[in-house]
């Protein structure tokens, strides 16, 4: 290694051509980063995005972000925030509008402006600074409060309050927490608070002035292939401006400080239950319920209230195991989830699921022989076994190619419809195997778009799920089916119930039809591109998974509804 300070601050060091990240040590990184604020690592080996998650873990927990670990710096066009831009962004600290502030920034820079072309990134060490201000100065920083403000366009957006002067989390020592105002795209707005008008430009001026002293600033200009490591706690950082032809593309990964106490346990138990899909599991659960019951008081009897416990431990068997062993290729997009299973541990988590599966199976039990149907003994546990075997070996379900979507549909739709069924008949009728199917292949078709966004990371780790098989477009055009027919069919299953029942099933195809165009809109748009160019498509409309999927779940609901209500009246 050759060691070299910067001036006023900061380390470059330089490795044999041929280091990898993976060959430092992490203690003598965190303790460059200690004395020096930021270090600059050249000579290592570039690192693709998802190894780059990977090795920033070694420094703490990764925050999470809507589009995974890494952020990617770059120019946009048409963008809506200044950071996609060519322009200066003024000093800020990271993770100021999230709900946790980073430890470290790690950034690797893909390429880099030509030289005198703009572009560097600028730290402040407030350290120093703070230590520069004379003893009037930090007595009014340290009594003043700023509020900050901006509109959510980007990944980060709010309003919150902060101390000028802070403690730094892990050295003790006073930082400044100060951020600049934006008046560009996507505007933040800086009001200190507490102080006339006339003492807030007072101290907006001072803190400018104190944090433009060329001894406490660093500008870096930026070289291909470049890692640098940031305190963010100490610094602030912001950019210069850059030729809008000039090439700048950087990765940044933020790593935490990690969490302690009992309720970041209890949030982590939470999110590997993926709370998020609860909302689109409802209708699942009461579809077949109202398919089956024969009045409003045969909902509240208790064994349907077990077979909703039953139903939900069900779903958190597969959704815990799942994320359990997806936890290495979910760092890089689904990064909530692998730090949550980081965060609990093996052991804690396997404890969980058998707990889970222990209940799941006493619950089946008790129905079974509460209800005379001996059938749904068995249907519990093997409920259980097959919600695990989804992603468990040696079954490991989503890795059966097309055989990917029988199990999605019997897993997550037809199995659990019909074991609700049990609780109101002997045995599932015409209708709600019907009903089940079709609701089961409309939902598939939506949900072969979420799978498609894991192609990278399904292939890197030797997972042949459905979309592996199918490719890319296939996979979407596939989806456009499956959505298109299940939906057109449940409506009719659920509109031939009563009479003029089609007329209650109207909305559910009205949002077919747009499910529908959505997914043909995506197949026509992947259609003459490479296949990241593809990948990048349909990652692109990921987002838009979870609240198509609840608007075809609770439009099939609430025809569903309608048209049991008319049959208790009638």
């Amino acid at each position: 290694m050759n060691l070299t300070p910067l001036k006023p601050f900061g380390l470059c060091v330089e490795f044999t051509p041929g280091t990898r990240f993976s060959d430092l040590d992490t203690t003598q990184l965190k303790a460059w980063v200690d004395e020096h604020r930021v270090v600059v690592l050249r000579g290592l080996t570039p690192l693709a995005p998802h190894e780059l998650a990977a090795q920033s873990r070694r420094l703490g927990p990764l925050q999470p972000w809507r589009f995974g670990a890494v952020h990617e710096l770059k120019r946009e066009e048409n963008t809506e925030n200044y950071l996609y831009t060519e322009r200066a962004v003024p000093l800020h600290w990271d993770g100021a509008f999230a709900s946790r502030v980073p430890h470290y920034l790690v950034f690797e820079c893909v390429t880099c402006p030509p030289k005198g072309s703009g572009g560097e990134t600028v730290f402040v060490d407030t350290v120093a600074a703070l230590a520069c201000a004379d003893e009037k100065q930090k007595r009014r920083w340290a009594a003043a409060k700023v509020k900050y403000t901006t509109e959510t366009k980007a990944h980060y957006g709010g309003t919150f309050l902060s101390n000028v002067i802070a403690a730094h989390p892990t050295l003790g020592c006073p930082v400044l927490r100060f951020a600049e105002p934006v008046n560009d795209l996507n505007p933040v707005t800086v009001e200190p608070q507490n102080m006339s008008t006339a003492e807030g430009r007072t101290l907006l001026a001072e803190l400018s002035a104190t944090l433009s002293d060329p001894n406490v600033v660093l500008e870096l200009p930026w070289r291909q292939g470049d890692f640098v490591i940031a305190d963010n706690h100490a610094l602030l950082h912001g950019r210069r401006g850059f030729y809008k032809d000039a090439p700048r593309h950087l990765y940044r990964v933020n790593v935490l400080d990690p969490e302690t106490g009992w309720l970041s346990g209890v949030r982590a138990a939470w999110r590997i239950r993926r709370p998020e899909f609860f909302r689109a599991e409802f209708p699942i659960l009461l579809i077949p319920a109202l398919l089956c019951a024969t009045g409003p008081k045969s909902l509240l009897c208790w064994a349907f209230l077990e077979a909703a416990v039953l139903f939900f431990l069900l779903f958190n068997i597969g959704d815990m195991v799942n994320c359990w062993l997806d936890q290495k290729s979910d760092l890089h997009r689904k990064t909530h989830l692998s730090e949550a299973v980081e965060r609990l541990g093996t052991r804690t988590i396997l404890f969980q699921i058998a707990v889970s599966a222990i209940v799941a199976t006493a619950l089946a039990l008790h129905l079974a022989v509460h209800l005379d149907r001996s059938w749904l003994a068995p249907a519990g546990l093997f409920g259980a076994v097959l919600a695990a075997a989804y992603t468990a070996p040696p079954f490991r379900l989503k890795s059966r190619g097309t055989l990917q979507l029988t199990a999605y549909i019997g897993l997550l739709f037809f199995g659990p419809m019909l074991l609700v069924s049990g609780i109101f008949l002997p045995m599932p009728s015409t209708t709600v195997v019907l009903s089940a199917l079709t609701f089961g292949l409309m939902q598939t078709g939506v949900l072969l778009i979420n799978n498609a966004e894991d192609l990278d990371e399904d292939e890197r780790e030797g997972v042949r799920t459905a979309t592996v098989a199918l490719g890319s477009r296939n996979a979407v055009g596939l989806a456009a089916v499956l959505c298109t027919l299940g939906g057109l069919g449940f409506a009719g299953v659920i509109g031939g119930q009563v009479d003029w029942g089609w007329c209650f099933a109207l909305p559910l195809v009205a949002v077919v039809g747009w499910n529908a165009h959505w997914i043909l809109k995506l197949f026509q748009k992947t259609k003459g591109q490479c296949e990241s160019d593809r990948r990048k498509a349909i990652r692109s409309e990921g987002k838009h998974v979870p609240r198509r999927i609840e608007a075809g779940a609770w439009m099939s609901l609430a025809a569903t509804l309608a048209v049991t209500c008319v049959r208790w009246c009638s």
